[in-house]
């Protein structure tokens, strides 16, 4: 009877509201889902508001009003915290981009929907779902959530290595120990960052103080095309690429957005400069500027109307191209839809005009291309954009191809410099979905680059291997690599010697940048901070 008694109370006891808690019920299959993600290194679990998610829902609450209420801003709060873990763009970035994104077709709006949760993720969703269900059945699912959290909490790692001592490369290739007396000084990659932006502000390039060149000066920026694009398509060996007398083998762009990176080219007289600073430039760090003072008329060329992301704009107005005449491509043959359902027009016949039309007096010619960026629709194709991509790299390699066979043919003087702007990443990591651009990774940084003088007397150099510059290099190593050419004079009494050029190019530190996120090499490994968070090895 005693013990009868004693039951019944202990019953009333743990039943009372004090101790009564209610378990998680369906969003245990919330957090498992979000723990088996971090297996997968898809997510970085933030253990303190997930346990601060996890104690706001077993809370007792009695009052049905407040339930409601509960699971409203619990899904809320569950959604905004899943977003932060993933490695997608941060949101703001993406309303920032909105008005660009809305222009996108609907072709590749599904195209993009379609990669960022492929059918793979769909039917492993619906396993585990009917899998969670099924064991619900017979297991307590809030205990083995708790557990699972505490797990991840006792194995995960607090974050990246402090780092410690660094050597600073300048642009010299010369290293510089941070510590007095051969010792190395203990800094953080923040710390790193501001010695290389002080030391890039020391570096400063001038127009070399000679006669006007006697050679034009052709310059191909080419959209979406990276050392691990040509490896991934096959395509290191196409003859156009064994053409060069230089070649860039280590060259970073600094930057994975088109404006940014080409702005950055234009501008590299001055060093790197911090991301926001190349959005008020100075006149005196422009190339077409300093051109202009040996005697060189601009020119823009492109195979679009530029007006996306105001490219057209940025270019005349930040990138010292405003007394440039632009010619209107709309004249030549389309070949393609954009992204952004405009057109696209031929490579091969805007070139071939430019050829065509050169003056007598020295020209310095921008031509930017986008027949590789990702969501042009090839006339006459069937299936997504990025099938397509190997075809139109082809294409693209061999108009180039052509176009100096047809240089070489008309013995006219011209140095052809080409310069990617950006990988297409079309792979895509753990960070960044194929085909976005957010995050300045090196296999969309890390682009090809060579220069190829032609003219008289220079023919006799087409069958020689190119020669590589293999130290890492920014743009600033282009500007000198083109002023070493000039101050040659290869056709004013001068000798055309690329391998000196090569020799005394400037060596810079991989850094990459896009608006809130940057990109830096520290001994061997690649470090990005974002938003002025913390800064974590890139490990993708």
């Amino acid at each position: 009877m005693q013990d009868d008694l004693y039951s019944m109370q202990r019953q009333q006891v743990l039943h009372h509201p004090v101790f009564s808690w209610p378990g998680l019920g369906a969003w245990s299959f919330y957090f498992l889902l979000k723990v088996a993600l971090v297996t997968q290194g898809m997510l970085e679990l933030q253990l303190l508001w997930n346990f601060s998610l996890f104690t706001f829902l077993v809370l007792p609450v009695h009052i049905r009003g407040l339930k409601v209420v509960r699971q409203l801003i619990a899904l809320a709060a569950a959604t905004a915290l899943l977003y932060s873990e993933s490695n997608l763009p941060p949101f703001d970035r993406l309303l920032d981009q909105w008005d660009l994104i809305r222009t996108f077709s609907a072709r590749y709006l599904f195209e993009l929907l379609a990669r960022l949760v492929p059918l793979e993720w769909v039917a492993g969703f619906l396993i585990s779902c009917i899998l969670y269900l099924y064991l619900a059945k017979f297991l307590r699912m809030t205990t083995i959530t708790l557990a699972a959290l505490l797990s991840v909490a006792l194995w995960s790692g607090v974050g990246p290595e402090p780092i410690a001592g660094t050597q600073l490369v300048n642009t010299n290739g010369a290293a510089q120990q941070t510590g007095a007396a051969g010792t190395q000084a203990a800094q953080t990659p923040a710390q790193i960052l501001q010695d290389f932006y002080q030391a890039q502000r020391q570096q400063t390039l001038t127009a070399p103080p000679v006669t006007t060149p006697a050679f034009d000066i052709l310059m191909l920026n080419v959209c979406s095309v990276s050392w691990s694009d040509l490896e991934a398509f096959d395509m290191l060996e196409h003859p156009f690429l064994k053409r060069a007398d230089i070649m860039f083998t280590n060259y970073y762009s600094g930057s994975s957005y088109s404006g940014p990176s080409t702005l950055r080219l234009l501008q590299a007289s001055c060093g790197h400069r911090p991301h926001k600073d190349i959005f008020m430039p100075i006149p005196s760090c422009n190339i077409a500027h300093q051109l202009a003072s040996l005697g060189y008329s601009p020119e823009i060329r492109m195979n679009h109307t530029g007006s996306f992301d105001n490219y057209l704009t940025e270019l005349q107005q930040l990138g010292g191209l405003q007394d440039a005449p632009f010619v209107n491509p709309k004249r030549f043959p389309i070949t393609m839809e954009s992204f952004d359902q405009s057109s696209i027009f031929s490579d091969y016949a805007i070139l071939e005009d430019w050829l065509n039309t050169r003056t007598s007096e020295p020209e310095f010619t921008f031509y930017n291309t986008t027949s590789l960026h990702d969501g042009n629709q090839l006339n006459g194709f069937t299936g997504v954009s990025r099938n397509s991509y190997k075809q139109r790299l082809q294409t693209m390699l061999d108009d180039f191809n052509r176009l100096f066979n047809e240089i070489e043919e008309s013995g006219k003087a011209v140095l052809v410099v080409m310069v990617p702007e950006h990988g297409a990443g079309l792979a895509g990591d753990r960070f960044q979905l194929p085909g976005m651009r957010e995050i300045p990774t090196p296999s969309l940084t890390h682009v090809p680059v060579m220069l190829k003088l032609f003219g008289p007397g220079i023919a006799q150099k087409a069958e020689l291997e190119p020669i590589e510059v293999t130290q890492t290099t920014s743009s600033l190593a282009i500007t000198e690599a083109i002023y070493g050419i000039i101050e040659q004079a290869p056709f004013s009494g001068g000798l055309y010697q690329p391998e000196v050029v090569a020799r005394n190019l400037p060596e810079t530190r991989p850094v990459a940048e896009n608006s809130g996120v940057v990109m830096m090499e520290y001994e061997g490994t690649f470090y990005i901070r974002i938003k002025d968070g913390a800064w974590r090895p890139y490990d993708n």
